[in-house]
């Protein structure tokens, strides 16, 4: 019996061993877990860069803080993807939770598109009860902290993949392709096959997907993003950017969305902020798909919004 109970102890002892080991990496390493995770580990800021995906990986937080940003108030990329990141509750908590309270002089780039901007057009009284976020009770807004590391939360309620730490270093190890990198700064660096086809093929199954989609303008995401500039004017400078996409897509977005930009003009022109409309450019940057920026490419776009940002401040001052 003893020598039964001595195994059942070691055994027990070996799991927490592993289990202590596995918790470490994490916790060192949470650049491993997924495409979300660490931005809920670091520090609160007081500048930051908000939308979805096309944010998340077309605005480089280094290249901002290079130019403009000073070492008290860097920007990091607090953006994530269309639904956990839409304009609405979820994400207005979630900034709440995110910003440095007390913090001044910041920099907030609102990245803006029709879509983070939509709800299902059978949302007859546009409630934001049915936003897809809110209703599937995603994390963005649902943690109890925005800053923990490890955030127990996150991983204990909203972590699917619990061997993706182990997949993902092995995959660095290999110099594996297709992978993609989330960065301390928040940006999410994606390191994949670029092919002109390949990319064509992909802009070609996106747009028809998106344009299967029966959504219309939300009046509530509208004012959900209007409450987020009055926020954060408190602590900064904010700016509105729609950024460039591919050109099927920039297509698509003008017949579905006609009044999209005289709705963000409005919201600008009402807290006399500037709204950098770069939709134009679609066609003019190399894309992963219909909806992000080459990585190589994020870096030129990052720099030309840069550009336009210090014109602005200069005719300000």
């Amino acid at each position: 019996m003893g020598r039964f109970l001595i195994k059942i102890l070691l055994y027990f002892a070996m799991l927490a061993i592993v289990a202590l080991m596995y918790l470490l990496l994490i916790y060192s390493r949470p650049e491993l877990v997924d495409s979300f995770y660490y931005r809920f580990t670091t520090p609160k800021a007081g500048s930051l860069i908000l939308g979805t995906s096309r944010s998340a990986q077309g605005i480089r937080p280094s290249v901002i803080n290079n130019r403009i940003c000073t070492e008290k108030n860097a920007i990091i990329n607090h953006s994530f993807a269309i639904g956990p990141s839409s304009f609405g509750p979820n994400y207005y908590r979630e900034i709440t939770k995110k910003l440095k309270k007390n913090s001044s002089g910041g920099l907030f780039i609102l990245s803006v598109d029709p879509w983070s901007l939509a709800t299902d057009i059978r949302n007859i009284d546009d409630d934001s009860l049915q936003f897809f976020e809110v209703r599937q009770k995603l994390f963005v807004g649902n943690l109890k902290s925005s800053s923990t590391n490890p955030n127990i939360d996150y991983l204990s309620n909203y972590w699917n993949n619990k061997f993706s730490p182990l997949i993902n270093l092995f995959k660095l190890m290999i110099d594996y392709k297709n992978i993609l990198i989330l960065h301390a700064n928040g940006w999410l660096e994606t390191d994949i096959v670029s092919d002109k086809d390949v990319v064509e093929q992909r802009i070609k199954n996106s747009t028809k997907e998106y344009s299967e989609k029966n959504e219309k303008i939300s009046l509530t995401r509208l004012y959900f993003l209007d409450k987020m500039v009055k926020l954060l004017l408190k602590h900064g400078d904010v700016y509105f950017v729609r950024m460039p996409v591919s050109e099927p897509m920039a297509e698509l977005e003008k017949i579905k969305f006609t009044g999209f930009n005289d709705h963000i003009q409005s919201i600008a022109d009402k807290y006399q902020i500037h709204y950098f409309n770069f939709i134009g450019l679609s066609g003019k940057y190399l894309m992963n798909d219909t909806h992000h920026l080459n990585k190589n490419e994020s870096e030129r776009f990052t720099n030309q919004l840069c550009d336009s940002i210090s014109v602005n401040r200069y005719k300000k001052h």
